[in-house]
């Protein structure tokens, strides 16, 4: 069940994000003139409350002077400036509404509608009631067209609906298998060689002679490295498969058709430039 509120109570109430960082006090509530309900409210920001900005009420709650919007303060901060009549245009409510992204964010929150409490709202507590087209009034006056009138004709047309369906794609495997190859590896190695030492005699050589002239051998023993090789498995890494999700993006196109209004004979007055595109 959707909660009852005054809308003074909302005009003087503290305004936080939705991360719950506060923001400031609530400057101005612009009512909607045909549904009394506040649909919008400007907000003070900034040192010393400098600044102000525009905040649609959809998806809000407030509770004991605690104004909780919908939105993060720099989403609040980098809001659309209103010009300085202080009026909401349906112009202007369409720039806060794309700045803000608002799409099927419904309000939780309604407020007393009777002229004593709105008027109090508008001169007790500086709320701008009667502020121009809002969302409620747009939805009133939707609603009032549909109701078939000899001079009103209901334009409709189609639109295209997208929606996403996962399926398989493919499969993927990871085995592993044997190959051979041939593998060189350079090894050091050492090896002994002989070589012939001539040096003179010495004193003592002389006095050790035996005077003997005969056959005599002398020999040393040679070595070398002799490689060997062998072989062994070891463990040299884990090889397995992940998935990674990509972004992107993908153009659809479809037919649809649009109703369009064209007029025979004299046709007095302005029309509006949203009408112009669909007149032909």
């Amino acid at each position: 069940m959707a909660e009852t509120n005054r809308i003074e109570d909302l005009a003087n109430a503290t305004a936080y994000d939705v991360d719950g960082e506060k923001l400031g006090g609530v400057k101005d509530v612009y009512v909607n003139d045909t549904t009394g309900q506040p649909d919008f409210v400007s907000v003070n920001h900034g040192l010393f409350g400098g600044g102000d900005s525009i905040v649609p009420l959809r998806g809000h709650t407030l509770r004991d002077g605690e104004l909780h919007l919908a939105f993060p303060k720099d989403r609040v901060e980098d809001a659309p400036e209103l010009d300085e009549n202080g009026h909401l245009t349906t112009e202007d409510q369409d720039a806060f509404y794309r700045h803000y992204g608002l799409e099927g964010t419904q309000d939780v929150t309604t407020y007393e509608t009777d002229n004593r409490t709105a008027q109090a709202g508008a001169a007790g507590t500086g709320a701008a009631a009667g502020a121009g087209y809002a969302a409620g009034e747009r939805e009133v006056d939707a609603d009032r067209r549909d109701v078939a009138n000899d001079d009103e004709i209901v334009r409709s047309e189609e639109q295209l609906n997208v929606s996403k369906d996962r399926v398989e794609t493919g499969q993927v495997r990871l085995r592993k298998y044997v190959v051979n190859e041939t593998e060189t590896v350079e090894v050091p190695v050492e090896r002994e060689e002989v070589r012939v030492v001539r040096e003179p005699i010495t004193d003592a050589d002389r006095a050790n002679y035996d005077g003997n002239i005969g056959e005599q051998e002398a020999s040393v023993t040679l070595h070398e490295d002799r490689v060997n090789v062998s072989k062994e498995s070891v463990p040299v890494e884990k090889v397995s498969l992940e998935k990674d999700t990509v972004q992107d993006t993908e153009r659809v196109s479809e037919d649809v058709r649009k109703e369009r209004f064209e007029t025979d004979g004299v046709v007095e007055g302005d029309v509006r430039d949203a009408d112009r595109d669909n007149l032909r």
